[in-house]
């Protein structure tokens, strides 16, 4: 791939007018696939990726737990019928047994307490008369049959490994393979400090009064980190390996509330793989993000801009069909930056009267930074820009160029291989 052909899509195309000025605009979104900042050999097409954990990959250990308790139980099961037998036999029966005889006892008490007494208290007591309550004797009942218990992983970590790997990286350009980048990536157990309570001053305000005023709040501190290393070879040769990144480090958390040490430790892995995988990505994929252009040009009531009017013809159609014919639209592109370049070069910035006063002078400068940078023709956009800064800028103005040189430095780098 040419490094001057960047593959664009466009995918808007919107026209807006200045109020109160005869500058125009055409806005335009399209899609941008970006060089990687190392460049690897063009026959290096795929990558692998292992992941290790300190969690278990699946619930099948628990499964099998279950499983062991149950056969176990089912193996011990009849043992289980002889010992309630055992203890409804010489135990539950030989205390029904007791109850019985302390029922006849009872009755044969209260009877003759009974029979002591005058026909007339017997009258008085008739339906208080002594009865024999013999208790109901217990049935025998077999114990409840074992059962696989169901599994409860909500305070376990679980990850597959693989399953990690299918969703979380991902590199442009690049396949899936056993060969080609080998990725590994090794997470270290997760390590936390207890958190800790305090004591703190929060200012608030009071919109009615309009007045500050402090409560105390307790907030609780906590520490952590997960290591995770990352080693990236090709064909044995080690590009990069060791800690990645700030996973090494202790991050601080402050909450309101004492934090659960599970809603901390879930999201820490899968946080880093996304940023191992952006980090792939930038250094060695070719990732498409979307680009955002407005093309300037003036008002041309008289044919007064005929060659202003037909750069932008130039330009969209170069942005608007980069996909469809690469080649074609580059070609557009560089045509509009001629024109601009020949438009630029007589530009007056002091006299308001001149065809290319102060205002259309900055409106083709920022054409020309866009469209150089997106082209890598860095020297050009460089000086451009250069002459941008020289200028009269208003806020818009400034935030333009700062977002360009950020652009412009990301592509630079890119193109280098650095």
């Amino acid at each position: 791939m040419s490094k001057k052909i960047i593959t664009l899509l466009a995918i808007f195309i919107g026209v807006s007018t200045t109020n109160g000025q005869s500058i125009e605009s055409v806005r335009m979104a399209f899609t941008q696939t970006l060089f990687p900042k190392k460049v690897l050999p063009d026959n290096v097409k795929t990558y692998s990726c292992t992941i290790t954990t300190p969690y278990l990959k699946d619930d099948s250990t628990f499964r099998q737990i279950a499983e062991d308790k149950y056969q176990a139980e089912l193996k011990n099961y009849p043992n289980k019928v002889k010992d309630a037998q055992k203890e409804y036999d010489e135990v539950t029966l030989k205390e029904y047994d007791k109850s019985v005889a302390g029922a006849k006892e009872k009755y044969k008490l209260e009877s003759d307490e009974f029979n002591k007494m005058s026909k007339l208290e017997k009258l008085a007591l008739i339906d208080k008369r002594p009865t024999l309550n013999i208790p109901p004797k217990p049935v025998f009942v077999n114990p409840p049959l074992p059962y696989v218990q169901s599994i409860n992983t909500g305070d376990v970590i679980i990850m597959d490994p693989e399953v990690l790997t299918k969703n979380y990286i991902k590199i442009s350009g690049f396949a899936p393979a056993n060969d080609g980048l080998k990725i590994k990536i090794d997470f270290k157990p997760f390590e936390w400090v207890e958190p800790v309570a305090a004591i703190v001053d929060v200012e608030n305000y009071n919109p009615q009064t309009r007045e500050k005023f402090i409560t105390k709040q307790t907030q609780f501190v906590t520490k952590y980190r997960q290591p995770a290393t990352l080693e990236i070879k090709l064909n044995n040769e080690v590009l990069k390996t060791g800690v990645y990144a700030e996973t090494g480090t202790y991050q601080i958390l402050t909450t309101g509330s004492k934090p659960n040490r599970l809603s901390i430790e879930r999201p820490l892995a899968e946080n880093t793989l996304t940023n191992m995988n952006n980090y792939l990505n930038e250094t060695y994929g070719y990732p498409k993000i979307t680009r955002n252009v407005v093309l300037f040009y003036v008002k041309n009531k008289k044919g007064e801009y005929d060659d202003v009017e037909k750069a932008k013809d130039f330009a969209v159609s170069g942005y608007k069909n980069y996909a469809a014919n690469t080649e074609a639209a580059v070609e557009d592109i560089d045509n509009a930056i001629s024109i601009w370049e020949k438009v630029i070069s007589e530009v007056n910035y002091d006299d308001s009267k001149a065809r290319i006063d102060e205002k259309v002078g900055t409106a083709i400068l920022k054409n020309l930074i866009f469209a150089t940078i997106v082209t890598n023709e860095f020297e050009k956009a460089d000086k451009y820009m250069g002459d941008f800064r020289k200028l009269r800028l208003n806020y818009d103005d400034k935030q333009f160029l700062t977002t360009h040189e950020s652009m412009y430095n990301d592509l630079k780098a890119r193109f280098s291989g650095k």
